[in-house]
């Protein structure tokens, strides 16, 4: 009997299919284990949650994913931004060997922008807000401020050299000397930019997702 594939090539090290092996489904390159979610008793539902991140130390990730359960299609986009905790080390200091390019949600953007996209963070809210004090971090240690003003929603991405979000009206934060800090929290990421007398916050995201972001974003200025 031929084995169910989940994925045809595993959103977290794009080497190897997730296949169903037993209860679990796993890639046999990372080690990548999930589970399907159960509605009732022994009906399935079509969400699945992570056992394991498999092999490297994925403690930040492992933390913000306990328990969560969502459909396949959500799930590949954020496993797409998992990265474990050296690699995100690495990438903060500007080094993006262990980056992994992405299908972008929004293609037409990334073709017009001719640029890679390396992360993409679904239902993300855009805000300004306090002033981003210290020094620039991609360790989540506390959510975002309340204080906000809400612009917009949309999808967050990180090109080759900026931040994109689309929406009504378009966010261009292009990283280079421009923007003085960069903070994750955990529930989403401030960038304080030059003669800006607010911080603007993407908002709505997994703890990793804005330490990932945050990495690479430290890493561009860091370049």
């Amino acid at each position: 009997m031929s084995q169910q594939i989940l994925y045809k090539i595993c959103p977290l090290c794009q080497q190897q299919p997730v296949t169903q092996q037993g209860a679990h489904y796993r890639c046999g390159q990372c080690g990548l284990t999930l589970k399907q979610q159960s509605k009732f008793l022994f009906l399935k539902g079509d969400k699945y949650e992570i056992i394991t991140l498999g092999l490297g130390n994925f403690k930040l990730a492992q933390a913000g994913l306990q328990g969560i359960a969502l459909s396949a299609d959500e799930l590949k986009v954020v496993l797409g931004n998992v990265y474990n905790d050296e690699q995100l080390s690495q990438v903060a200091k500007g080094d993006f060997k262990a980056l992994r390019p992405v299908s972008m949600l929004a293609q037409i953007i990334l073709e017009q922008l001719r640029e890679d996209c390396f992360l993409q963070v679904r239902g993300i809210k855009r805000g300004h807000g306090p002033v981003l004090q210290g020094e620039s971090s991609y360790q989540p240690t506390q959510p975002v401020p309340t204080s906000m003003e809400w612009k917009d929603k949309g999808n967050l991405f990180c090109t080759t050299n900026r931040l994109v979000m689309p929406s009504d009206h378009f966010t261009f934060i292009r990283l280079g000397r421009n923007v003085l800090i960069v903070q994750a929290f955990t529930d989403g990421i401030g960038v304080q930019q030059k003669k800006e007398e607010f911080a603007t916050y993407f908002v709505g995201c997994y703890s990793h997702e804005a330490a990932a972001v945050a990495a690479y974003s430290m890493g561009k200025l860091a370049s």
